[in-house]
Parts: structure tokens; sequence; C-alpha cells
């Protein structure tokens, strides 16, 4: 058989390259619109439907200020304002009572050095007009309260989980003292006070953020944790009992931020290491369910990560990771968003691409689909920047 002339493999090589080119994810491609650019820090994020409209509306916890910016004027409602002498620190909004509009809980007081006297919940009673001012109702809290979520519970309804900085009379330094009480708060009927109080997991010293994930077949939410001592999965029990697993170790100083995604194959794990870290970090199954999970670093560049969230922004059926940094306190230090699409359905390489570029010192960002084209968007609050922008998802898919 005559061997193939040079122009053949000039013709394969050239279709290889096509071949690997439509296989190739796209880039990903999104419109930023700032929505607010005279916000104080932007401590914290929510996306609900406030109004009942059936459009997901922006919530914001700022240092004074509790508003609602509405779908899709974007107009800004403030709800509440200077509930405490510090800082709001946390907030989380989701239809709890099934009337098609969100009920809200908010975290203030915030001052992570006092370990014994900081810190206020609060759940925000709406008026009739849900564009003035709400009730504040207090909440028995744990000091130095950090992030609350919306969690269901074994009957398949909504509870809220809340998780301190640190444990009661902890030294901030050394970690001693108590450990963090993650505590789930269940609503009683009609929403009236007092609500059931129990403790989920107490045996961390030091915890930044968590994630509800359906991780298994029962209707309650597990909840993914970012410690010091590592990334943990806590599964509440029926009984009011709980297990907590170990996913990550305490390397390079344990996680801050941490979500759950999915890939093709097999879920995954992606946090940001340590607290206010330089670490981008991926977990992946094990073989043996009882091994700590693999370790892969997808950027170790960062400047004071603090912002996280996995979704499918391209529609390939495999979750991206978008991550945003702040770089506080680093004066002239570029901050930004960046995402990472994996390139292989085991999630062993990833291509990454710069979102925002020095316009966004991101304090919190979260994903939902605003506009109702079925693709996900992104929503950022800045520190520095003092911005809130929606980076709509215009990627071709």
């Amino acid at each position: 058989m005559p061997c193939p002339s040079p122009t053949g493999y000039v013709s394969l090589a050239a279709a290889m390259l096509s071949l690997s080119a439509v296989a190739a994810p796209p880039e990903p491609s999104f419109r930023a619109v700032n929505v607010d650019t005279n916000i104080t820090i932007g401590y914290g994020l929510a996306l609900a439907d406030v109004d009942g409209d059936r459009r997901t509306d922006i919530l914001l916890c700022d240092k004074s200020q509790i508003a609602w910016y509405q779908n899709p004027s974007w107009e800004k409602h403030v709800i509440a304002e200077k509930l405490t002498l510090l800082d709001h620190v946390c907030i989380a909004a989701a239809d709890v009572d099934g009337d098609g509009k969100a009920e809200i809980a908010v975290g203030a007081g915030w001052n992570p050095g006092d370990t014994r006297n900081s810190g206020a919940l609060f759940f925000l009673q709406p008026p009739v007009d849900r564009r003035t001012a709400w009730t504040p109702v207090p909440l028995p809290h744990d000091p130095t309260i950090h992030r609350i979520r919306w969690v269901r519970n074994h009957q398949g309804r909504l509870t809220l989980v809340s998780a301190p900085l640190h444990g009661r009379g902890n030294n901030p330094g050394t970690g001693e003292g108590d450990g963090v009480r993650i505590q789930r708060y269940s609503p009683a009927t009609a929403m009236k006070v007092p609500w059931s109080i129990e403790v989920l997991d107490a045996s961390h010293h030091k915890t930044h953020n968590l994630d509800p994930i359906q991780w298994d077949e029962d209707p309650a939410d597990e909840l993914l944790l970012g410690s010091k001592e590592g990334a943990f999965l806590i599964d509440p029990g029926a009984d009011g009992s709980s297990t907590t697993r170990q996913l990550g170790s305490a390397e390079n100083g344990g996680f801050g931020e941490i979500r759950a995604g999915r890939l093709a194959k097999s879920r995954f794990v992606a946090g940001i290491s340590p607290m206010h870290g330089n670490q981008l970090v991926v977990l992946t199954p094990t073989a043996s369910s009882g091994e700590l999970w693999n370790r892969h670093v997808l950027d170790d560049g960062l400047i004071d990560g603090h912002a996280l969230a996995c979704a499918d922004f391209l529609g390939l059926g495999s979750d991206q990771v978008v991550v945003g940094w702040r770089a506080m306190n680093r004066p002239g230090a570029k901050v930004g968003v960046k995402i990472f699409t994996p390139l292989d359905p085991e999630g062993s390489q990833w291509r990454q691409t710069l979102i925002d570029d020095n316009g966004m010192a991101c304090e919190d960002l979260q994903v939902a689909d605003l506009n109702g084209d079925g693709r996900p968007d992104i929503v950022a609050a800045g520190r520095a920047t003092r911005n809130l922008k929606i980076y709509f998802n215009e990627s071709r898919r």
C-alpha cells in the first residue's frame, strides 16, 4: 500500500485540530451591569423572589442597610437600617411559607474579636407593601454569628441554619475554647416566635461558610462546611442527631468559602483555602469512601479570596466554578472575578477565564437566572469598589 502523501498528513493534522477545537468548551461571555455604585461593604447577597412576581430579585446585606433590588428595573428598596450599633453581616432569603414571596433573616452585631457578647439574629416580618420597612424580630444567637442559610429538614420544610465564625468564648488567636455551634432554627406556625433550636455540630473552632446540598436520597439537605480544620459534610438525621464526615484536610490552613458542584461523572467540592486565602481548590472523590478526597489546586494566586459559586453557565452538563477576590488592605493589588471550566469528565484539567479585571473587589457573589433565558447569571458585591454588579450570561451554547 502506498504511503500517504505529505498533503495527506497535513489534511489529517488539520482535521484533528478542527475536531479538537469543536470539542473544546466555548469561552464564557458575560455582560456586566452596575446596579448600585454606592454600597458601603456588601457583606452578603441573597437571590429570591421578594414581591411574588416570579422574578428573582437581589437582596443585599450592607454595613447598616438591608435592601432589595426589584427585577427588572433594579430599583432599590431599603427595608431595614441599623439593626445594631455594629455592622450587619449576613442574610438568607427563601419562600419558607409557600406563598411565593421570600422570607428574610439577617445576622448583625458583627465583631469577630468578641466571642462572648457580639452578634444578633433577626427574622424580618414583612409589611403589606414589601418595598417599605420590615419589622425585625430578634432570635437567640451565638456570638460572632457570620453566615446563615435556609435549609430543608427531613419533613421538607425550610429551617434556618447559622454558623458563627468562632465558638463561644473561643480565643480567636489560638482556637482554644468552645467549638462553633452550627444551629438549626425551626420556625413555628405562621412564622411566629419562639422558634425551636437544635445543635447540628459543635466540633470546629473556626468556620467561615456553609453550603446546603442535596447529597443523598432523604428529603433533608446536607451541609458542606468550610473550617480551619478542613472541609466537612454534616448529615442531619431524622431523630435530631447528625453525623459529620471530613472530605478535605487542614492543609494550607483549611477552608473558608465552600460550594458543591457536579461533573459529568461525579460530584466535586470547590473551596477557597485558607479563609480569605490564596488557593482555589477542587476536591474530587476517592475510590474509598473513608478516605479524604483528592485535592486539586486550580489557582494559588488569589489575593484574599472571598466569594465562590458553582453552576453550569455553558450548558456542558458539568458545573464551572466562579471565584472572586477582594485584596482587602492590599493597596495596589488587583481584584476581580474568574471562571474555571472543566476540560474532562473527571475534573483533572481546568481552563480559567477572567470575567472582571480589577472592577470588582468581591465580598460575596451568588448565581441565579435573573432574566429568564434559562442561563445562570452572576451577582457580585464589591467592598473596596463599593459596587453591586450583575454579570448577564451571554455565553455561546
